[in-house]
């Protein structure tokens, strides 16, 4: 017997139609045609290696936005640098006039150290992304260990005998107090003379009439060298001239030295002696000449030799510049810079002569150059990241394109399919409710006209 609620009188797509409308309505609700993997399956797929890629493309292009801000505080700081070092180049020039008194230098010269000193201020006080990129230093190899430090060689204040040669005769680390070095030769014009591990001659008699012999006898890693370096006397001070007791001074690298000059039996005494108030870098002690001579070594305190071990890099800056951030090509690089009064060969000059102002304008036009070609390059980097910040933005629009065309519904169409899946059902609940109508009596006459 058929029933009102037969399911022979019930809409045989009613179900499929129920489901489509809720398919239907995700769809508008969320805005993506993809909800589930039911979806799309192969689509869903896609999706999520291009949402993938677009998430990586837009920390790339932070990561790059964090270059240009490293370029643009260390370019900062090369330009107060810049002005500084122009400051100074005009006090220098009129400090070089000969107009000047010798007071008129010392004013000059006093605002000439502050404007110095300023430099190391900055470069020391520069800082982003917990990085100094105006101080960076690539950390040097040492043999340092090879040579004795002073209180290994010389007991404090006690005079010894010793040989003259071209050999390292002990180390004063960084960090030592009031050294003081004197040396009587006996006659035999052996002659005092100071070091950095890098070749630099800072106290003495000028040398390169026997570079060639200094480089291959005395630059070795025995005697605490690489082995490689190149005579320098760009910063020597040899004493102006010979005065024993010695009273003539002169401040190179941050360090005071105190020095007698060149003791001979010309200027009548084979004595020398040298003193340093501070040491702010490793120094190697050198005795050169062919005799005997007796030495007294004093400090006041002596450095460690591993903290006097050159200044350790924070790294370069390395700034991804692909989504694969592998290797050297996956990366712009910041290289270190080192701008401090020191490494532009600018500590310890002065302007209160003529000569010391005429040598200062040379130093500060070359100190000029270096700065520049540092701006220069960090120029060149910036230009580097804003052109790969233009590709990788390019590659993350497209990419965003393609995954909303994957992705996000359709509202037209889904539109339209929402109006026939309405009509369908209207339709079909329209003839369930006449279905409900028909009454029994009405059935059985049916099946009456049957008989």
């Amino acid at each position: 017997m058929l029933t009102i609620n037969s399911p022979r009188l019930r809409t045989p797509n009613l179900l499929q139609n129920a489901q489509s409308i809720t398919s239907t309505y995700e769809k508008l609700a969320s805005g993506k045609r993809i909800n589930s993997a039911k979806d799309d399956a192969a689509g869903l797929q896609i999706s999520h290696r291009l949402t993938t890629q677009i998430a990586v493309k837009q920390q790339t292009l932070r990561n790059l936005q964090d270059g240009i801000s490293y370029g643009q505080v260390a370019d900062a700081g090369l330009s107060e640098l810049t002005d500084s070092l122009q400051r100074m180049r005009t006090l220098a020039l009129q400090a070089a006039n000969g107009s000047n008194t010798d007071i008129d230098r010392e004013a000059l010269n006093e605002e000439f150290s502050q404007l110095r000193d300023h430099i190391n201020s900055v470069v020391a006080n520069t800082e982003i992304f917990g990085k100094k990129p105006l101080m960076s230093k690539p950390e040097q190899e040492t043999n340092l260990d090879n040579v004795p430090v002073l209180n290994e060689v010389f007991s404090n204040n006690v005079q010894q005998g010793m040989r003259s040669g071209d050999v390292s005769l002990g180390l004063i680390p960084a960090g030592s107090t009031n050294v003081r070095i004197q040396i009587n030769d006996n006659g035999a014009n052996d002659d005092l003379n100071l070091f950095t591990q890098t070749g630099e001659h800072l106290v003495g008699q000028d040398l390169s009439s026997v570079q060639s012999r200094i480089e291959a006898n005395l630059f070795t890693p025995a005697n605490g060298y690489q082995g490689t370096e190149t005579y320098s006397n760009g910063n020597l001070f040899t004493g102006g001239g010979f005065n024993f007791p010695a009273v003539n001074s002169q401040t190179i690298n941050g360090m005071n030295f105190t020095y007698s000059g060149n003791g001979n039996p010309s200027s009548g005494s084979s004595n020398e002696e040298l003193f340093i108030d501070n040491v702010t870098e490793p120094l190697l002690l050198t005795v050169i000449g062919s005799g005997m001579f007796r030495i007294t070594a004093s400090w006041d305190s002596l450095g460690s030799l591993n903290s006097s071990s050159a200044e350790s890099s924070d790294g370069p800056m390395m700034v991804t510049s692909t989504d694969q951030a592998i290797g050297e090509d996956g990366y712009i690089i910041f290289d270190d810079i080192d701008a401090s009064a020191g490494s532009l060969t600018i500590d310890g000059i002065t302007i209160s002569s003529e000569d010391l102002a005429q040598n200062a304008i040379a130093r500060i036009d070359t100190a000029l150059s270096r700065i520049g070609g540092f701006r220069a390059e960090i120029g060149a980097k910036m230009n580097a990241i804003e052109s790969t910040m233009r590709n990788q933005s390019n590659q993350s629009s497209m990419l965003s394109s393609a995954n909303q065309r994957i992705e996000d519904t359709d509202f037209a169409k889904v539109m339209a399919e929402k109006v026939s899946l309405d009509i369908v059902q209207q339709a079909s609940v329209s003839v369930a409710m006449q279905a409900r109508d028909i009454t029994k009596n009405g059935i059985l006459s049916l099946l009456g006209q049957l008989e």
